[in-house]
C-alpha cells in the first residue's frame, strides 16, 4: 500500500467529514431541516421474520439488540445513554419495528408507535450519533416498511409528526449523500433514497436518477463475484435485507429499472450462499458473527439460488463434499475504504458437517468488549497458523488510515483442485521478517466427514531472516467435550448432538487452551481450542486430520 494512496485516503475522508459537519451545523442545517412534508404511502414490504417474544420483552423494558440485553426499568430506551455502539445503532435503526408490523393487538401496535413518537420528540433535530448516515438510512427504510403500523390508529397530529420527521430525514440524506466517503454507507443511503422515492404518493421526479446512482454504487461496492468488498458476510446480509424490498417495489412499478440492478442482487445472493455453512449461519470472518438463522433463511427464500459446490468467491475458498462444507479465507485485505473492520484471517477456515460446526473462528468482539475489538481481529482469534503470534496483517495504528486493516507482504494466492477437492492457500505475510511463506492445503473427503489439512513453511525471499516459532490454532464449537488419548497424538471431541470426532496430527507439539465464540444472545460463548506449536523453519511440515468417528 503506497504512501500516496494512504495520504489520499486520509485527506479525502477528512475533507468529506468536515463538509458533513458543516452542512449539519445549526448555521446551515435549516436549509434542509425546513423541508416541506412529503406524503408517503406503504409500498415497501417486509420479508424478515418477526418474533412475538421480542414484543413481550420490549414491553417489559428489555431490549435485546446486537447481542446485548439492556433493561430500561420502565424508561424509554431512547432516554438511556449507551456505551454499546452496536446496540445504539440497532435501537436507532428501528429494524425491530418488523416484530410489531404483523400484530393485531391495539396495545402492542400503539406501543410501537409511541416509541417512534418518543424518538421524534427526543431526536427530531439533528444529533451526530442518532443521525449517523448508515443508521438514518436504515431508519428511513424501516419506517417506510412500517407505515401502516405507524399510521393506523394514530391521531392526525401523530401522523403529521411522523411524516414530517420522515421527510426531514429523507431530505438530510439527499443533502449529505455526496459527502459520504464510506462506500457501504453511501450505498445504504442510496437504497434509502430509492425506497423513499418509490414510497412518495406522487411520482418522484428524481427516481430514475437515484436508481442510476444505485446501479453505479453496486458496481463500486461489489466485487466481480457479487460480494461486498469489505468481505464481511454480515454486511452482505444487511444490504440484501434492505435492497430486496426496494427492488421488489421497483419491479412492480418500473420493471425496466429493476431489471438493471436485478443481476447484481442475484450475484449477491450467490455469494452469500457460498459463505453459509450447513449450520445455516454465515462464516465468522471479517467482522461477521452470529446471525439469526431465520434471517438467513428469509433472505435465501427471496432468491432462486440454491446450494452450489466447491469454488472460489471474493478471496474465500469453498470446499463441499456431501453435507460437509468448509470456507477458508485467503487473507485478502480489502481496499482501504472497505478495511475498517476487516480481520487478519489469512489461511483461517470454518468447517461444518451438516448442522454440526466442527471448527471455526472467534468472530467479532461483543458489544461489551468494544475496547478489545482489535484482539478479535488478530490472526490468533482465527483457526489459522501464525509465527510468533504476529498477525498476518497490520491492524490499525495509522493516523491517516484509522483502524483499517493493512496488508503485510504480497497478495495471497489461492487455488482449487476440483478433481482432488483440495484447496491450497499461500500467505507471504511472514516473508519479510522470517523469510518464510505458509502454504495450507485443505482436502474434504468421506462424504464431508473427514478434513485433511497440511501446513508447510517454505523458504521465500532472497535471504534467511530471524527464527521464530509457529502456532496453529483450531477454535472448536461451543459445548465440545475435549479429551486427549493417553500416549497417542489424538484428541477426541464429543459435540452437543452426540457426534464424536477425532483430531490427529504429526509434526508438532499440541496443547489445549480456552477460547470463545461470538454469540448474538450472550455476547460470547466459552469454548476450547487445540493449539499446535513448534519451531518455524524452512520445510517444516505439519499434518492434521479432523474425522468423524460416530
Amino acid at each position: 500500500m503506497g504512501v500516496f494512496e494512504v495520504l489520499r485516503f486520509g485527506l479525502k475522508r477528512g475533507g468529506m467529514g468536515i463538509a458533513d459537519r458543516c452542512v449539519t451545523h445549526p448555521l446551515f442545517s435549516w436549509t434542509w431541516s425546513g423541508a416541506g412534508e412529503i406524503r408517503f404511502v406503504p409500498r415497501l414490504a417486509e420479508f424478515r421474520p418477526a418474533d412475538s417474544q421480542t414484543i413481550i420483552e420490549m414491553m417489559e423494558g428489555k431490549y435485546l439488540l446486537a447481542g446485548r440485553m439492556v433493561e430500561t426499568y420502565g424508561a424509554s430506551p431512547f432516554a438511556l445513554e449507551s456505551d454499546f455502539d452496536d446496540w445504539f445503532a440497532d435501537l436507532h435503526g428501528f429494524g425491530w419495528l418488523r416484530h410489531f408490523s404483523a400484530v393485531t393487538d391495539p396495545g402492542q401496535r400503539a406501543f410501537a408507535r409511541t416509541l417512534v413518537l418518543d424518538w421524534v420528540g427526543r431526536f427530531g433535530e439533528f444529533d451526530a450519533e442518532a443521525w449517523d448516515l448508515f443508521i438514518t438510512a436504515r431508519r428511513v427504510l424501516n419506517w417506510l416498511k412500517s407505515l401502516s403500523l405507524l399510521s393506523e390508529g394514530a391521531t392526525p397530529d401523530q401522523s403529521r409528526a411522523i411524516l414530517r420527521s420522515l421527510s426531514i430525514q429523507v431530505q438530510s440524506l439527499k443533502v449529505r449523500a455526496p459527502l459520504v466517503y464510506g462506500p457501504v454507507t453511501r450505498l445504504m443511503v442510496e437504497i434509502a433514497l430509492v425506497g423513499a422515492a418509490l414510497s412518495e404518493a406522487e411520482e418522484a421526479r428524481d427516481l430514475s436518477a437515484h436508481v442510476a446512482s444505485l446501479q453505479a454504487l453496486l458496481e463500486t461496492v461489489l466485487d466481480d463475484d457479487g460480494l461486498v468488498k469489505n468481505r464481511n458476510p454480515f454486511t452482505q446480509i444487511q444490504i440484501l435485507s434492505e435492497i430486496i424490498p426496494v427492488n421488489q417495489a421497483l419491479g412492480q412499478r418500473h420493471g425496466h429499472m429493476a431489471a438493471a440492478i436485478g443481476p447484481r442482487i442475484e450475484a449477491m445472493h450467490r455469494a452469500l450462499e457460498k459463505l453459509v455453512l450447513g449450520t445455516r449461519e454465515p462464516v465468522y470472518a471479517n467482522g461477521c458473527g452470529q446471525v439469526p438463522v431465520e434471517l438467513v433463511l428469509a433472505i435465501t427464500a427471496q432468491s432462486g439460488v440454491r446450494g452450489s459446490g466447491s469454488g472460489l468467491c471474493g478471496g474465500y475458498g469453498i470446499v463441499v463434499d456431501g453435507p460437509g462444507k468448509l470456507v477458508a479465507d485467503s487473507g485478502l485485505v480489502p481496499p482501504l475504504a472497505f478495511a475498517r473492520d476487516a480481520h487478519a484471517g489469512a489461511l483461517s477456515f470454518e468447517y461444518a458437517n451438516g448442522s454440526t460446526l466442527v471448527v471455526g473462528n472467534c468472530g467479532p468482539a461483543p458489544a461489551g468488549l468494544s475496547d478489545s475489538g482489535n484482539l478479535f481481529r488478530h490472526t490468533s482469534a482465527h483457526s489459522a497458523p501464525t509465527i510468533d503470534d504476529i498477525s498476518s496483517a497490520r491492524i490499525g495504528g495509522g493516523t491517516m488510515t484509522g483502524n483499517a486493516l493493512r496488508p503485510r507482504g504480497p497478495e495471497p494466492i489461492m487455488a482449487l483442485d476440483g478433481a482432488e477437492n483440495t484447496l491450497e492457500l499461500t500467505t507471504g505475510a511472514y516473508r519479510d521478517r522470517y523469510g518464510l511463506d505458509i502454504v495450507r492445503r485443505l482436502t474434504l473427503m468421506g462424504g464431508g466427514q473427514t478434513l485433511v489439512g497440511q501446513d508447510r513453511f517454505i523458504a521465500a525471499g532472497n535471504r534467511s531472516r530471524q527464527q521464530g516459532a509457529f502456532t496453529i490454532r483450531f477454535h472448536l464449537a461451543p459445548g465440545v467435550a475435549l479429551e486427549r488419548s493417553s500416549g497417542e497424538a489424538l484428541f477426541r471431541m464429543t459435540y452437543r448432538n452426540g457426534e464424536v470426532w477425532a483430531f490427529l496430527w504429526e509434526g508438532a507439539e499440541a496443547d489445549i487452551d480456552d477460547s470463545v465464540r461470538h454469540s448474538a444472545h450472550f455476547g460470547l460463548n466459552r469454548t476450547r481450542q487445540i493449539v499446535l506449536h513448534g519451531p518455524a523453519r524452512s520445510d517444516t511440515d505439519v499434518a492434521w486430520v479432523f474425522t468423524r468417528q460416530s
